[in-house]
């Protein structure tokens, strides 16, 4: 990679191109040079996002073993633990919800407020 300053950066065939902005109407005001610095760049690279059915769990966050019983300790939130989704990853933060959620829970059961946490059939 070699460094420098890029002039045509940004400067395309079209007026809104060339000049960064709308020219028939105001331009948006966060569109500025940068112009002081320290500037600091970092290289970004391609990654993947892919989970597949993860750990199994109880009601309280509980990590399961084999045989259905929680392991002591262990708990899972998110994209660590298995989900109605079945270890597919249909969109970008689908598993927000449910680590934020099963984070709560956890953090409630560990602390000894179980009762928070939802009953459920397989819970024990």
């Amino acid at each position: 990679m070699q460094g420098g300053e890029d002039r045509a950066f940004g400067k395309g065939s079209t007026a809104y191109n060339r000049f960064n902005g709308d020219p028939d109407f105001t331009p948006n005001p966060c569109l500025a040079p940068i112009a002081t610095g320290p500037f600091y760049a970092v290289e970004v690279v391609v990654g993947d996002l892919g989970t597949f059915a993860g750990l199994r769990s109880d009601g309280h966050a509980r990590v399961l073993d084999r045989a259905g019983r929680p392991i002591p300790g262990l708990y899972a939130a998110g994209n660590d633990m298995a989900s109605i989704m079945g270890g597919n990853y249909p969109g970008g933060g689908i598993t927000l919800g449910p680590a934020l959620t099963f984070g709560y829970i956890a953090g409630r059961h560990l602390a000894g407020d179980a009762a928070l946490a939802p009953a459920r059939p397989d819970a024990a």
